[in-house]
């Protein structure tokens, strides 16, 4: 492979995970607002979870995702992608959802998953292309020094 083919390889790379970050934030705005639904719903719940879920970090799997990134490349970071989870419902979370009804507390607990699981898995793969850039520019100075 050649340094220019590398190099084009490596800018690619690059290129995508911003992408991929970028839509990660486009992803999550609405150009219109939902619509009111009674308190105790199911889409009211599924709603104000996904609201509170937008505020919680995402536990550093930026840093993990650029971890794997240069230790495995796309392999592990495709791996990684498919195995990480939703975050466990903080205190504020659970307290918010108490005393509401049954229908409610699912939604509530649907909209937390979906929203966290998704923002863990983008700043994972974000890393983890970062990471593989990284890892393909490194190779790519190596061999280019011999």
């Amino acid at each position: 492979m050649s340094i220019s083919r590398s190099r084009r390889l490596v800018a690619m790379t690059v290129i995508a995970s911003f992408v991929v970050a970028s839509f990660q934030n486009v992803s999550g705005q609405s150009t219109q607002p939902p619509a009111q639904a009674s308190p105790d719903t199911m889409s009211a719940g599924l709603i104000e979870g996904e609201m509170l879920a937008e505020r919680t970090p995402t536990g550093g799997k930026l840093g993990i995702g650029l971890g794997v990134g240069v230790l495995s490349g796309l392999i592990g970071t495709g791996i990684g992608f498919f195995v990480i989870g939703p975050e466990p419902m903080s205190a504020e979370a659970l307290q918010r959802q108490s005393n509401r009804s049954a229908e409610y507390q699912m939604g509530f607990k649907s909209g937390w998953d979906k929203k966290t699981k998704s923002k863990k898995r983008n700043a994972f793969l974000a890393g983890g292309l970062l990471g593989t850039a990284a890892f393909v520019a490194i190779l790519a100075s190596a061999q280019g020094s011999r």
